[in-house]
């Protein structure tokens, strides 16, 4: 093997080796606050309609599934998930449009986590109907409260659900 050659893949193998590595160096933790939340929960909201949501990791860890079931609707899922130290989501909403969220600075120990609107696909329109924003405000382990804030012609109007956990 000619000389140049073999110091161009020695070089190759060094810079591919090293990448994997420092991404192993620094584990994502920014989920950590949500990940008390795996499992089933039963709620209800400020009307007394009874919901039912689930809660499961998915993506090796990386990402959190939510599973909210309406009475009167299909099942809705939002996905909460890191973007650099900040927490975003995802909601696939019934309304058809999926807006995207984002909380920044939340810490492991945190009572409220507020994620506010970033962008929307499926969004015609930014006064078209669609969730704006989304607050949890934890309890304790057991109890939770999330208020989902739909934005209707420019108004923000609150949506109250308290779940606590299925034992």
């Amino acid at each position: 093997m000619p000389r140049g050659m073999f110091r161009v893949l020695c070089i190759l193998f060094l810079l591919f080796s090293a990448i994997p590595a420092q991404a192993a160096d620094a584990p994502d933790t920014s989920l950590t606050p949500l990940k008390f939340l795996v499992g089933e929960w039963k709620g209800t909201d400020a009307d007394g309609k009874a919901y039912k949501t689930t809660y499961a990791l998915s993506s090796g860890g990386t990402s959190l599934t939510e599973t909210l079931s309406t009475p009167d609707s299909p099942p809705m899922t939002t996905m909460y998930y890191s973007d650099g130290d900040q927490l975003m989501l995802t909601h696939y909403c019934s309304l058809n449009n999926q807006p995207r969220m984002r909380a920044g600075g939340v810490k492991e120990g945190d009572k409220t986590i507020t994620f506010s609107f970033v962008d929307a696909t499926n969004l015609k329109h930014p006064t078209d109907v669609h969730m704006h924003q989304l607050a949890i405000e934890v309890k304790d382990h057991d109890h939770f409260t999330q208020t989902w804030m739909l934005s209707k012609a420019g108004k923000d109007v609150p949506k109250v659900f308290a779940f606590e956990r299925v034992k």
